[in-house]
């Protein structure tokens, strides 16, 4: 029998648990259907709490940056934004990218080599493009050519370690694993962040290999990056791990890369489990299955399967708040409000009109002080030939938008088809008094 199991309790307890757990059962269309359909809806239980005034590092694959967006949009403090990477950052355009880390390796290359510059390889980690030693590549960093002497291109190098530094001094840590397939260095023996040129990797045929993380792999991986990470710093761990929802543009591996991408996702999740059980201020945040369990038409920004919808992002940063984020700034009304008007564009984006109506029932509060939403939901409603309550709906409309004609001149056309012609002369009224400029509208009325 094995002692290694990820949670071990007796069967009574486990009994009493699943009773007391009101989400234990998978969403079905009958029950609990909205917390799957069109847009998932995982919850959590956060072992910590950040404030308004905490500082926030983020780090790992490029949808970190969605998250960092959205917590300095949101008033938090994010580290790992505010750099100085003098004249090469300046021309590599948004300098952010070089924080994109794409596993578990190339980010505890960068915490070792940052918090003990003695490790950091220096020019040994640079390949050169050009004989005459006027352009570098630095494969941790991503692609980019570097066309600079050597002196310089490590004077931004550690300049770069510097903002690396800075999760030593953060409040919390946000890492986000990306995928698996990796490749590694032997004369360096190191994990690189992406893949040599074809070029370079010709011309060192022995230099590299390409190689796929275990589920070890990736756990010893986040171990060694707690155990360092804890060397450094002198606040408790907090941190928040995710993995990110975009999946492999290709593989290596001779498979479809569907069943590529969902070993990288799966092993990197199952590892995560793992690791959060064993140590103490690290909770897992479900970004992943926000999205990829949501229908794909919102999950997607650019219909192709790969960049993730805004508002998605949103909502899921709005989850993070509420969950998480103690303020002032933002109440947890503010942030609720956020996530239901993300989940309502979604909802309209797919022309999921009964859905979309319910949820605007069920968020009267939210709906109570929006003149759009009110105008929106009574378009709605006209369209779906329930005339009285669109009337209804315009009516609250048109009291919160009083300088906008539509609300009043959509009472107007529903009164006609409702035959209250008395009321419809008054809102007639009413409407050369308030809009004389739009005669036309009354015109093509008579």
């Amino acid at each position: 029998m094995s002692e290694s199991n990820l949670e071990k309790r007796p069967a009574l307890e486990a009994y009493k648990l699943a009773a007391r757990n009101d989400l234990r059962r998978y969403p079905s269309p009958d029950k609990d259907g909205e917390r799957l359909y069109p847009l998932a809806s995982p919850t959590l239980k956060p072992s910590f709490s950040m404030s308004r005034t905490d500082t926030v590092f983020t780090i790992g694959s490029c949808f970190a940056r969605n998250v960092e967006s959205a917590l300095a949009g949101n008033g938090l403090v994010v580290l790992s934004r505010d750099f100085e990477l003098g004249p090469i950052g300046d021309s590599l355009g948004f300098a952010g990218n070089f924080f994109n880390k794409y596993s578990i390796h190339s980010i505890t290359n960068e915490f070792r080599w940052a918090m003990d510059r003695s490790t950091f390889p220096g020019r040994d980690l640079l390949y050169p493009m050009k004989e005459d030693g006027s352009a570098w590549l630095d494969l941790q960093l991503g692609s980019a050519k570097l066309d600079f002497p050597v002196t310089e291109v490590l004077e931004f190098r550690h300049r770069f370690l510097d903002v690396m530094a800075q999760a030593a001094e953060a409040d919390v840590l946000v890492v986000t694993l990306g995928y698996v397939e990796v490749w590694f260095d032997r004369t360096l023996g190191i994990y690189l962040n992406v893949a040599p040129p074809p070029a370079l990797a010709k011309k060192e045929p022995e230099r590299f290999e390409f190689r796929v993380l275990s589920y070890e792999d990736v756990l010893q991986g986040l171990r060694e990056m707690r155990d360092l990470l804890l060397r450094y710093r002198r606040k408790p761990l907090k941190m928040l791990l995710t993995v990110s929802p975009v999946p492999l543009l290709s593989t290596f591996r001779d498979m479809d890369v569907l069943v590529a991408n969902s070993y990288s996702k799966s092993v990197q999740r199952a590892a995560i489990d793992a690791f959060v059980a064993e140590t103490e201020g690290v909770d897992y945040f479900p970004s992943y299955e926000f999205v990829t369990l949501s229908d794909p038409r919102v999950a997607w920004s650019r219909g192709d399967y790969r960049h993730v919808s805004a508002d998605l992002v949103a909502r899921i940063m709005a989850t993070v708040l509420q969950r998480y984020v103690e303020t002032e700034a933002h109440s947890p009304e503010e942030i609720g409000q956020a996530s239901f008007e993300a989940s309502l564009r979604m909802m309209l984006k797919l022309e999921e009109t009964e859905e979309a109506l319910a949820l605007m029932a069920r968020n009267e509060g939210f709906m109570a002080a929006n003149g759009s939403l009110e105008l929106r939901r009574g378009e709605l409603l006209e369209a779906a030939g329930r005339l009285e309550e669109a009337l209804g709906a315009m009516e609250r409309a048109d009291r919160l938008l009083p300088n906008n004609p539509d609300p009043l001149e959509a009472r107007i056309r529903l009164g006609a088809a409702l035959g209250q012609g008395v009321a419809r002369a008054k809102l007639l009224e009413d409407h050369a008094e308030r809009f004389p400029g739009r005669s036309d509208f009354r015109d093509g009325l008579a």
